[in-house]
Parts: C-alpha cells; sequence; structure tokens
C-alpha cells in the first residue's frame, strides 16, 4: 500500500528571519508565485508591518481561479479536512494538509513538520483552479 499523497504539491517556504508577512507566504507556497508580486496585490509596500487578514486571502484566492468555502472555526488539527489556511492561536496563518497530517508553518526556519504545538481557531479548505 502507497502512503497518501496530497491532493497537490506544496513546497515548504519560510518567512524567516521576517517574523511578519505569514499570510503572504501561505499565499507563495499555494500559488507558488513571487513573493513580491502577492505583496503588491495586498498592498504591503517594502518597509510595511506585513499583516494580512481572511479578506486579502480570500480575495487573491478568488481573483486567481482557486475554490473554496467559507473560513471554519475549530478547535483541534482533527477537525481541519483537506489541504487548508489555518488560522491559529497569537494571529497567524499556516497550512495543513490534514489527508497526511503535515504541517507547513511559515514561522519555522524548516519544513515541513510533522507536528505543531500551536492551536488551531479558523481553517479554510482550498482547491487549485480547474483548468478548461
Amino acid at each position: 500500500m502507497t502512503a497518501p499523497t496530497a491532493a497537490f504539491a506544496l513546497r515548504f517556504i519560510t518567512q524567516r528571519p521576517r517574523e511578519d508577512g505569514c499570510g503572504g507566504v501561505v499565499l507563495q507556497m499555494l500559488t507558488e508565485r513571487p513573493f513580491d508580486e502577492i505583496m503588491a496585490r495586498i498592498g504591503w509596500g517594502e518597509n510595511d508591518l506585513r499583516r494580512s487578514t481572511w479578506d486579502d486571502l480570500i480575495r487573491i484566492l478568488g481573483e486567481d481561479g482557486w475554490q473554496f468555502g467559507t473560513p471554519v472555526e475549530c478547535t483541534s488539527w482533527d477537525e481541519v479536512r483537506g489541504i487548508a489556511i489555518v488560522h491559529v492561536h497569537d494571529d497567524h496563518f499556516m497550512l495543513y494538509d490534514a489527508e497526511n497530517a503535515v504541517f507547513y508553518d511559515p514561522f519555522e526556519f524548516e519544513g515541513p513538520q510533522a507536528t505543531s504545538k500551536r492551536i488551531p481557531m479558523r481553517y479554510l479548505t482550498v482547491a487549485r483552479p480547474t483548468t478548461a
């Protein structure tokens, strides 16, 4: 029996050494777009504090044709489904591949990780755009 695979491949990217910009890095891991492009689309300047919101992430994914519902409240990783953007305690965004229990936390220097001590609060399951 082969190990399950993600619905699509993810490449880990760290936000470090910066302590901000996690939402932009999550978008970078999902879309494979350059971080500078994502910064411009969110509206961040070079020296701005890089804070993103669900609205920023949903807007950009929607513009790019991604499929998703609405953020779902949760209290444990067992509740998260599919490949999801997860907003965790301490106002941080990361990715979680629930099919394979793999964490893509841009605050970590290396990844992905098999465990996370973060506390999930809300998640959004995402699917790549379909091609016609």
